[in-house]
């Protein structure tokens, strides 16, 4: 077997009779098990995703061999090496992802009730931010959607003719727009190189990818940009606690102009009645 790619979690391997092989490094070996599983409800639903063929271990390793996924690169080695195609690419996610919400698998955990939990876990935000996080996720309509909560561009692999996303370990029933703005806030924020002309470079890129991506999904699945808004909160501070790094820094900068605009607003509302006619 040929060695393709590496994770935090897993490498990648091309076998010889042309399958992929995912093989978890020992600390990760839980997740072989529930990836597996979500797979084969995945395939159940209709979910164009890697399919399992076989579980498998090798040298002590669990691994999971997928019959369907192609040898490929990610799509943020593809636009890097082709710029000039990166709005292509993101119209592109952004069909993939649309198509996986139409699909349903009522097995699924909840993201809700994940999200929920992932909010009150996060580190280095106040309780105010947790509570205003916790309300809105509230006052947010659920739904029984497949939901991937994990697109990014180094979770899609493009090859000669097609195009997956991959890695579904986070897979849940949910609500699409809350996916989307999981998506959107991978796409905007990140890791950034050294030298400064590649930073602007790469910003300007995640910008142009992140507009192209919201515009192509909202074309084939309509609905008011505000309620798309209205999942930024409750993601941000849920997506906090399982990042680090520059994008830990950048979720809880935003979260923090989040709430403050919230708080402004409600200071607004407090003060003046819907005719906008001061109470004091």
């Amino acid at each position: 077997m040929r060695k393709i790619g590496q994770g935090d979690k897993s490498e990648v391997y091309m076998l010889t009779d042309g399958r992929i092989l995912k093989l978890f490094f020992p600390h990760h070996a839980s997740l072989a098990d529930v990836e597996a599983h979500l797979s084969r409800l995945l395939e159940r639903a209709g979910v164009h995703a890697p399919r399992v063929d076989e579980m498998v271990e090798v040298n002590g390793r669990p691994g999971i061999v997928f019959g369907n996924l192609r040898e490929g690169q990610t799509v943020s080695r593809a636009v890097r090496r082709r710029p000039w195609r990166i709005q292509g690419a993101a119209r592109q996610l952004a069909e993939l992802h649309a198509a996986v919400h139409e699909c349903s698998a009522p097995e699924l955990p909840s993201q809700r009730e994940r999200m929920g939990d992932q909010i009150r876990a996060s580190s280095g935000l106040s309780a105010e931010a947790q509570d205003l996080a916790l309300e809105a996720l509230r006052d947010l309509p659920d739904g029984e959607a497949v939901c991937h909560n994990d697109v990014h561009m180094l979770n899609m692999i493009v090859y000669p003719g097609g195009a997956m996303i991959i890695d579904w370990v986070l897979a849940t029933r949910g609500n699409p727009l809350a996916d989307v703005a999981t998506a959107v806030l991978q796409l905007r924020f990140g890791e950034q190189p050294q030298r400064l002309a590649a930073r602007w470079s790469l910003e300007a890129g995640r910008a142009l990818f992140q507009r192209a991506y919201v515009r192509r999904y909202l074309e084939l699945r309509t609905c008011p940009t505000e309620e798309l808004a209205r999942w930024e909160l409750p993601v941000a501070v849920a997506l906090a606690a399982r990042r680090e790094g520059r994008m830990l820094w950048q979720l809880l900068r935003r979260v923090h102009e989040l709430v403050d605009g919230e708080l402004a607003r409600r200071d607004g509302w407090s003060r003046t009645g819907p005719s906008g006619v001061d109470r004091r």
